[in-house]
């Protein structure tokens, strides 16, 4: 399903601009950006919006109007599709009705892992052999003559991947086995798969991630790449920046998971005024602009809702004290306002 709380920066147009004013919104100047609630996008809106998949945990992008044809409660990524069927209830409904052989770690896990002869799998889902037989080769499981995984205990796989961090195809590298073998025996040992969210947390932490994002992103070449990336061209093709760099990081990846885990840590509640989800921003404590060495520092970071966060609003956080310079101090003065009623 698509990702909530979720914000995105769009532009002022004369087409839209009255429909986000009945909503709330504050226009100054067409043309300039704003952010806007995920949920308050026109239904026409060619916004590319985060959706989680329902089935496998993946973050895809995809076009909101797009996003809403799909009349469905539940989201199924191209790769988990692979192994699904297509079919509407009664209701209309997009519904997703798994084909087990036709899904890559389910197949491995019968054909390989526990031995068993195409005939029986084929019988028991109710297809031809050779309807089998072309499912495992577009696999590459023919090869039954695995690696002896035996030596590979449960508390020597706990030992690496969940106290020394390392990835699957890291452990895979250190047995000469496949990442995918290396999944295999995580499940069968009922060893804990992080999330996606517990794994981003890991990398940018504890593993030294953010200081490679951080510098990979401070490069003009990389920047170039990325903005490329962003606009569906080649980098032959670059012809300049579409966004600023205080842009691009602000609609990075990493960004996004910095605010992810300010409103986890906040339990999605605002610390200025106690409202529980809607409209939350995440505030830099100390200002974003002017110290690039604590933007993506959690502790930086505070959840506000959008009234008392964004200069849009009267009596805001942002309409008192500015945009520029904002400090602690200036935060603890405006929730102590806040609740003595004064802001």
């Amino acid at each position: 399903m698509i990702i909530l709380p979720q914000t995105k920066l769009i532009k002022w147009a004369t087409t839209s601009k009255q429909y986000y004013i009945d909503l709330g919104y504050k226009c100054e100047n067409l043309n300039d950006i704003f952010e806007v609630d995920v949920t308050d996008l026109s239904h026409g809106s060619t916004i590319k919006v985060d959706v989680e998949c329902d089935f496998c945990g993946k973050i895809k992008q995809i076009v909101y109007k797009s996003y809403l044809k799909l009349q469905s409660d539940k989201y199924c990524c191209p790769d988990c599709l692979s192994h699904k069927k297509k079919t509407r209830n009664k209701d209309g409904k997009l519904e997703f009705i798994e084909i087990p052989y036709r899904n890559k770690d389910w197949l491995f896990n019968e054909y390989i892992t526990n031995n068993r002869q195409a005939q029986d799998i084929a019988n028991e889902c109710g297809i031809n052999l050779r309807t089998l037989r072309e499912w495992i080769a577009s696999f590459e499981l023919c090869n039954k003559q695995e690696k002896d995984i035996s030596h590979i205990k449960k508390e020597i796989l706990e030992d690496l991947y969940i106290t020394q961090m390392k990835s699957s195809i890291d452990i895979g590298k250190i047995f000469d086995i496949s990442e995918h073998l290396v999944m295999i025996l995580l499940r069968s040992y009922d060893i804990k798969i992080p999330s996606r969210s517990e794994l981003t947390n890991r990398y940018l932490y504890k593993k030294g991630g953010i200081e490679f994002l951080r510098a990979y992103g401070g490069k003009e070449e990389n920047r170039i790449i990325t903005s490329c990336r962003l606009q569906g061209i080649n980098v032959s093709e670059f012809d300049g920046f579409r966004k600023s760099k205080i842009e691009l990081i602000r609609t990075s990846s990493i960004y996004q998971e910095w605010r992810r885990f300010v409103f986890e840590r906040d339990k999605y509640t605002c610390q200025c005024c106690g409202k529980v989800g809607g409209d939350l921003q995440a505030h830099h404590i100390e200002n974003f602009s002017s110290n690039e060495d604590k933007r993506f520092d959690i502790e930086n970071g505070v959840t506000m809702c959008i009234s008392c966060h964004s200069p849009s609003y009267k009596d805001s956080f942002h309409s008192v004290y500015g945009v520029y310079n904002n400090t602690l101090e200036q935060l603890n003065n405006y929730i102590e306002s806040k609740k003595l009623g004064v802001a």
